[in-house]
């Protein structure tokens, strides 16, 4: 569910753009690699394959991260709003 009146901000822009880079990146440098080694996979291709997918889960929890802090601070002010609005029925 989408939040109301949520603004993509610079952090994300830049996280995206640099979690695109590295995704292309990544599979073009572990090609490459995998066409040097004569189409066999080695312990390097392995590596790199497994170092690859890790900094790429690492940039999706990243971007949840963000995601759900915005969510939490959303609920916090409305939670000041509506205790400021209790206290002054009182």
């Amino acid at each position: 569910m989408p939040m109301p009146n949520s603004k993509i901000n610079v952090f994300e822009i830049v996280l995206l753009v640099v979690g695109v880079g590295v995704a292309v990146l990544g599979f073009q440098l572990i090609n490459q690699t995998y066409q040097d080694g004569g189409g066999q996979l080695s312990w390097l291709m392995i590596i790199s394959i497994f170092s690859w997918l890790t900094l790429l889960v690492l940039f999706i929890l990243l971007s949840l991260m963000v995601d759900v802090s915005k969510k939490e601070l959303t609920e916090i002010k409305t939670m000041i709003s509506l205790l400021a609005e209790k206290k002054n029925k009182k």
